[in-house]
């Protein structure tokens, strides 16, 4: 649910309502856990209980000692969270509320992580049984548009878009837009997402709906999911056959060309490839899905990676300081995986990557394949997708 315009002068209020929701709430959970405990449940007459709340900004047992709650205890109950919890990985997004009835003895204690809530309540002989709940989360819908000013990100934050949202959206984009060097004062923008929110009203799981860019540089793009991938208003998905590189490089030393003179062997010949000039032990990613058909040290190539791809494709990765785990011939890689590290074997005069695409055998220069959808839907699933960018439009 999108906040008030006058959220920021009305934050004090709206955080003090926001506490006493969380207590209600928190009140609710309580009595519903202690339902069915008919020995534990408070009378009519029983005094209100005390309940300690807060966030782990440090181990579980420091809280406990704070509380003043015993060594025995504190082992029991440690011990009964640990079955399902690693409680070294407590963190402050993480909270805990312990209940005590008003003589001080503790009716139980409540931990709230990752979307699952532990109770651990004390039982016979001294030792401690846990109740594990998932978390009730509510459903909410969100829907914006702007004009860029300045840049996307501020002209998102300033529509109350959140962060992890604005990085989604440019993730959609990634394959069409470049946010870094192609976005206009003027451009124009609209998102639509789903989320949930907890009972303390942290949003979790937001996912985007439908979005929709259009921009001086890049033209109109529009996008919305089917089966989790994105497909814009003509069903072709957003997500290109190919990465735009297959590493992060500081420049491309060598470029696609017939005639280069060769750094190590002293004369011309054809450089069928594109040479990235990268340090040591730099990732590198399979540019497209396929399978692994060598791996191994090929000549002057050095440690080599060669993948075949559909289409006819095939892409080799040269020069290699050692591959990625588990890499062999015969293992299939999706796009993106860590295929080797860049180094300088072979006949190489510096750290970089020689990388070669063929189609049917003929090397391509990479530089200049155009955007190549990785697929589309019809029928339904067109007609979804659409009706999603449709509505954002409207």
């Amino acid at each position: 649910m999108p906040l008030p315009r006058d959220y920021g002068a009305e934050r004090p209020r709206w955080l003090l309502l926001g506490g006493i929701a969380a207590s209600a709430v928190l009140l609710v959970v309580i009595l519903s856990l202690l339902a069915g405990r008919d020995a534990e449940a408070p009378r009519p007459n029983a005094k209100i209980f005390r309940i300690s709340t807060g966030t782990f900004t440090g181990p579980l047992d420091v809280v406990f000692k704070a509380e003043g709650i015993g060594d025995a205890a504190r082992s029991g109950i440690s011990g009964s969270l640990a079955k399902k919890i690693n409680l070294r990985r407590l963190r402050p997004e993480d909270s805990y509320s312990i209940i005590f009835s008003t003589s001080g003895a503790l009716k139980y204690l409540l931990v709230t992580k990752d979307l699952s809530s532990y109770a651990v309540f004390p039982s016979a002989g001294g030792k401690y049984s846990l109740s594990v709940r998932p978390v009730e989360m509510k459903a909410g819908f969100s829907s914006v548009k702007g004009v860029i000013k300045s840049s996307l990100w501020e002209s998102m934050t300033a529509g109350g878009v959140p962060p992890a949202v604005i990085l989604d959206y440019t993730d959609v984009f990634s394959w069409s837009v470049d946010f870094l060097t192609e976005v206009r004062d003027g451009d124009r923008w609209a998102l639509a997402w789903a989320y949930k929110t907890d009972p303390a009203g942290k949003v979790v799981s937001p996912k985007i709906a439908a979005a929709l860019y259009d921009g001086a540089e890049s033209g109109r793009k529009t996008a919305a999911p089917y089966q989790n991938v994105y497909y814009d208003e003509k069903g072709e998905s957003l997500r290109n056959m190919f990465l735009r590189a297959p590493l992060h490089y500081r420049r491309i030393s060598s470029y696609f060309t017939r005639r280069r003179f060769h750094p190590v062997l002293k004369y011309f010949r054809p450089h069928l490839g594109i040479d990235y000039a990268a340090q040591s032990g730099t990732p590198v990613s399979a540019v497209a899905d396929g399978t692994v058909t060598f791996a191994g040290w090929r000549g002057g190539n050095g440690k080599l990676v060669i993948l075949r791809h559909t289409a006819g494709y095939e892409s080799t990765y040269g020069h290699l300081s050692r591959y990625g785990k588990g890499v062999a011939s015969g293992r299939r890689v999706s796009q993106g995986d860590i295929v080797g590290f860049v180094g300088s074997t072979g006949l190489s005069s510096g750290p970089h990557l020689d990388f070669r695409l063929k189609q049917g055998g003929k090397p391509l220069n990479f530089l200049k394949i155009k955007y190549r959808s990785s697929g589309s839907v019809s029928g339904k699933a067109k007609e979804a997708v659409v009706a999603a960018i449709k509505a954002l439009s409207d």
